[in-house]
């Protein structure tokens, strides 16, 4: 059976929460005595300049990349009507959708184009054995869910959202969001451990899901720890499959077409001048 956050890198993914309720994405810490490489590409770049000199030794460069999340929103049906789905997660990577997924069936329903090579992969698997057993604990709290002054207008519908989200400034969050047939309720910050009251007759709720230890660690570990480990996954996947071809070869004595001769990234460039500078 699977566990949140078996992969073993819990102790690198910040499992205890900041006062500000935000952790550093993995792969921010700054190592000025060699040149290192960001422990994780999905959050982060890193070009290190470093001067032989003891007074530039500490001199280095640090460029964050745009802010990504991964989100997977969950729609739980307590008496599903005879052939209809009781479970139903979508998975959004930077707010696109790359996942339909049947967790009552344990059927892909659809995936995007770079997810398509990970569907043998044990990522892969893993992902989707977590979103499973999420939704069945899920389900298990659907019936219990009581909010004072809202009557739902069907079968009750519990809808919820995990996001993880490593910021351009190198700080992640986490977090989950929660809906009784549409009607937002109770927020949940995996950082902080925080509950937050959305809808006043969900008092009684919070204080049920606060106490209940084993409810909100399993909140916690699966969005801080697995969602950032695939969420990582799948932008280096994606950051692979976009990688440029290698570049013709150019004989000696051959004027370089201009186009080659600009192909630096912007890091080699900036580096370069660096250098020059000093």
């Amino acid at each position: 059976m699977y566990r949140p956050g078996q992969s073993g890198e819990m102790d690198t993914l910040g499992t205890r929460g900041s006062s500000t309720g935000r952790d550093h994405c993995p792969g921010r810490e700054v190592h000025a005595v060699a040149a290192q490489t960001c422990r994780n590409p999905s959050c982060c770049h890193s070009v290190w300049g470093l001067s032989p000199t003891p007074t530039l030794s500490s001199v280095f460069f640090f460029f964050p990349i745009d802010a990504h999340s991964l989100w997977y929103n969950f729609t739980v049906i307590h008496q599903p009507r005879p052939g209809q789905w009781w479970c139903e997660v979508q998975g959004q990577v930077d707010q696109k959708n790359f996942l339909s997924y049947d967790c009552g069936s344990d059927k892909v329903l659809s995936v995007g184009r770079l997810e398509e090579q990970l569907n043998a992969t044990d990522v892969w698997g893993r992902q989707l054995e977590m979103l499973r057993e999420a939704g069945q604990r899920l389900r298990l709290e659907l019936p219990g869910i009581e909010l004072e002054d809202f009557t739902p207008s069907g079968p009750a519908r519990l809808q919820a959202r995990m996001s993880c989200e490593c910021e351009a400034d190198g700080h992640s969050k986490a977090s989950w969001e929660f809906r009784c047939d549409g009607e937002k309720f109770l927020l949940f910050d995996s950082n902080s451990r925080k509950w937050t009251v959305v809808h006043a007759g969900a008092r009684r709720m919070k204080e049920k899901w606060e106490e209940d230890r084993v409810l909100t660690n399993l909140f916690r570990r699966v969005s801080i720890g697995d969602c950032r480990i695939w969420l990582r996954e799948f932008l280096m996947h994606r950051e692979k499959r976009l990688e440029p071809t290698a570049s013709p070869t150019v004989t000696p004595g051959t004027a370089q077409p201009k186009s080659m001769a600009t192909s630096l990234s912007p890091w080699s460039l900036l580096l370069i001048l660096v250098c020059v500078i000093l």
